[in-house]
């Protein structure tokens, strides 16, 4: 395998798969970092601390995810179909089960992270409102979701890599 990617053999397709690999070790990462420290460090943060620390991160993450986001789906699609026509099936259903998560994981944000974070980002920090608690709890358990969508997507990636 390793040969393949550094040898003679390399190719635009191994250049796909490896930023592919890339991208969802991001997102992943993304998600263990949440499971390891960000949801129990908001756990912990008085709510002004969280209304504050969830609009910087909300704005930033925002206009970011707006090009990783799509570019990520992208190259996970086009990896899944690269797999399927060389052939490659057994990584082919590993790439559809990171395709499934991702779409999990579209389903949490739209049905949950937006909504709560157009909210978030409607308050005024001097004058928060009174479900900032429940707000908070609302926006962890999200996130505990989607954590397991995103590192599920980046494991079924790997593991598609090194099946090939």
């Amino acid at each position: 395998m390793y040969s393949n990617i550094v040898g003679s053999s390399f190719s635009w397709s191994d250049l796909l798969l490896l930023i592919t690999l890339l991208m969802t070790g991001f997102y992943g990462g993304t998600g263990f970092f949440v499971l390891m420290g960000g949801n129990p460090a908001i756990l912990k943060m008085s709510n002004a601390t969280f209304a504050e620390y969830w609009q910087h991160t909300d704005y930033y993450m925002a206009a970011r995810m707006r090009f990783f986001g799509p570019c990520m789906m992208l190259c996970v699609v086009v990896s899944t179909i690269q797999y399927f026509l060389h052939h490659q099936v057994t990584s082919f259903w590993l790439m559809i089960g990171a395709i499934l998560f991702l779409v999990a994981d579209l389903i949490i944000v739209f049905s949950f992270n937006h909504p709560l974070n157009q909210l978030i980002q409607s308050w005024h920090l001097n004058q928060l409102p009174d479900d900032v608690q429940m707000i908070k709890n609302q926006v962890v358990s999200a996130f505990w979701g989607r954590s397991v969508c995103m590192i599920g997507c980046f494991i079924l990636n790997l593991l598609a890599f090194w099946q090939r």
